[in-house]
């Protein structure tokens, strides 16, 4: 199991965004289903599952938190039910990450919320065996992103010419018309 070490983030923290990893909690505006567009949507917990470079910009794979008393639609979740999980995560109650609800954010997204506590968006850290659950999530979509990516690289159209060692194209420039079915009652008479 992995030990990680005690979170504490400083209300005087330059920059959050150089110290925000996987397993973090932050504060996001996180779009509610069924909201109207324009609503402005509510601060909520969300989980850093991880944090990617995309065209030179970071971002953050983030999973909102929902109440863990709630039923969820069916599917993966990382539920935090013990004192011990959801403590040190900066929450307040027990909390269920539905995996499915991702959403991958820049971290100059302004929907990010400075929390009371630290000042910053970051609120808490998970540990113990929450990390291990995490991790587990974290790479069954690593390993589902490659296996999609491999079969893409597979199914990728090849020249014809290229596969039976031409180089040269054919290109068919007439229009092929469909020969049109003779009916049913072709059949010629003798006369």
């Amino acid at each position: 199991m992995l030990d990680t070490p005690e979170f504490s983030v400083s209300p005087s923290c330059a920059d959050w965004r150089d110290d925000v990893s996987y397993g973090d909690i932050v504060l996001f505006r996180f779009p509610g289903a069924g909201r109207p567009a324009a609503a402005r949507p509510a601060v909520r917990p969300c989980l850093v599952l991880d944090v990617e470079t995309l065209n030179t910009r970071r971002c953050a794979v983030l999973v909102p938190a929902f109440p863990a008393h709630h039923a969820g639609a069916s599917g993966r979740a990382l539920v935090l039910r013990g004192r011990a999980e959801y403590g040190p995560a900066g929450l307040e109650r027990p909390m269920r990450f539905p995996i499915r609800s991702r959403l991958i954010v820049p971290l100059e997204h302004d929907g990010f919320a400075p929390s009371k506590a630290t000042g910053t968006p970051l609120v808490g850290r998970l540990c113990g065996d929450a990390v291990e659950r995490m991790n587990v999530e974290r790479a069954r979509i690593h390993a589902l992103r490659d296996i999609r990516a491999e079969r893409a690289c597979a199914h990728a159209p090849q020249r014809r010419g290229a596969r039976r060692g031409r180089d040269f194209t054919v290109e068919r420039r007439g229009r092929r018309r469909p020969i049109p079915a003779a009916p049913h009652s072709a059949i010629r008479s003798g006369g």
